[in-house]
């Protein structure tokens, strides 16, 4: 951004008590205000080797999520009606043989009544003595069956290639195929019905490898892979489980469209004010793209808006700067009276990076930047809270009123779209649209 003053925050942990597991929980910290929402994991673990300190690792870095690990038996007492209310989340990655039967019963009530899970890798196997446990993981690798073996086999070091059925799947949005070294299993049980989210045509796995369904009112997140540190050091891996655990918590976008209408008709600029001079954007061929240069200053809404959800995709040159305002005012800068969403290409700290609030809220992760690829924002305004969603994945998620420099920010504002303003620089955005909420 032109002459911006970064906001120097304190950086926030948050840590709570490992409630006897062997792990203490942990958040990821930022510079900048806590998240406004935290997922509270309860990750379980038993009955499996694995690399603990490469598997736990993949948890650290994000301040939305905070791990609580118990092992099994012990686990199974936090299915009880009296513990369930500490975490929001179960991530199974045990394979332990046995439930009791008190704990089969809190389990199956704790998902009738919607506690969400996400199951990794060999918690398919898991419970193996109990058949409840099918319809609730939605399938099951089974070492015997009736006293029979059954055809299930597995084999290490496989570089197998992921694909996605259904790439809109908020857990997958925004992520290309990916091949991955990592334990391959085959002869598995898939239940009917379950929706599909990772699949490949490797000869040692199963087609279906990730799928989501319900169990009684739980949202439920299965993936195959994750045997050894291949897989826990594998971004795409770690995006996965990250992901399935906000979706599974609900902090994912709606993938629906219901209710969104157009601000950009992708053909002019009809509903739109440039504020500077009126060549310095462009509207072609669905594309909205200004050139460094040409003075077009940003370009603002017609009518204000409340609280929205603003969807659009954007493309930035290399070393290119731009960015997206939110409720800001007609007069004065944009990026002062209200909010800038930061595009950019340049070198930048987390908090005036591409998906930070430039100047006053850091990103955390740290999202996708890359020049000339299209990317996507989702940017939510609801009250006092903001969320920005860069490429599929939570990145900033703030209630104004923790942040001194912008309490006193209306509530209500224009939507801007900022030109490219580096020398030789561009920026382009299409598939401008937005529900309004108020």
């Amino acid at each position: 951004m032109n002459s911006h003053r970064a906001l120097l925050s304190a950086c926030v942990g948050l840590i709570a008590s490992a409630g006897g597991g062997l792990l203490a929980d942990q958040a990821g910290s930022a510079s900048g205000p806590p998240r406004a929402e935290i997922v509270r994991v309860l990750l379980v673990t038993g009955g499996h080797d694995y690399d603990k300190e490469p598997f736990h690792a993949m948890f650290e870095g994000h301040p939305d999520i905070v791990v609580r690990h118990v092992e099994q038996p012990q686990a199974q007492e936090w299915f009880a009606p009296d513990k369930a209310d500490a975490y929001d989340v179960m991530v199974w990655y045990d394979m332990y043989p046995r439930i009791s039967e008190s704990a089969r019963d809190n389990l199956v009530a704790l998902m009738e009544k919607g506690k969400p899970l996400v199951a990794l890798h060999h918690a398919l196997a898991g419970y193996r003595e109990w058949p409840g446990i099918v319809p609730i993981l939605g399938g099951h690798y089974f070492l015997t069956r009736d006293g029979g073996e059954t055809g299930a086999r597995y084999k290490h070091d496989m570089d197998i290639k992921v694909t996605f059925p259904n790439p809109a799947h908020p857990i997958v949005h925004g992520m290309e195929p990916f091949t991955i070294r990592d334990e391959a299993y085959k002869g598995f049980e898939v239940l009917d019905g379950v929706e599909p989210l990772l699949a490949t045509d490797h000869p040692e796995s199963g087609p279906v490898i990730g799928w989501t369904h319900r169990f009684g009112k739980s949202p439920v997140a299965f993936i195959a892979l994750g045997h050894d540190a291949h897989a826990y050091n594998n971004p795409n891996y770690r995006r996965l489980v990250a992901q399935s655990i906000r979706w599974a918590a609900g902090l994912l976008p709606d993938p629906s469209e219901e209710g969104f209408v157009k601000l950009f008709d992708g053909r002019s600029l009809e509903g739109w004010h440039v504020m500077g001079r009126p060549e310095g954007f462009t509207a072609v061929d669905g594309i909205l793209r200004s050139e460094s240069g040409k003075g077009g200053d940003w370009l603002r809404s017609d009518r204000q808006y409340g609280d929205f959800i603003l969807r659009l995709d954007w493309r930035i040159s290399p070393q290119g700067n731009s960015g997206v305002f939110i409720r800001c005012t007609e007069e004065g800068d944009p990026w002062v009276t209200g909010n800038e969403v930061q595009i950019t290409h340049e070198h930048r700290d987390d908090l005036h990076c591409t998906g930070s609030l430039y100047g006053r809220v850091a990103v955390a992760p740290r999202p996708d930047e890359r020049p000339n690829v299209w990317h996507t924002y989702e940017i939510q305004c609801i009250g006092p809270r903001i969320r920005v969603i860069a490429d599929g994945v939570p990145v900033v998620d703030v209630d104004k009123s923790e942040v001194p420099a912008m309490r006193d920010l209306p509530l209500r504002g224009y939507i801007g779209l900022q030109d490219s303003h580096n020398p030789g620089g561009w920026v382009e955005f299409r598939n401008i649209r937005i529900k309004v909420l108020d």
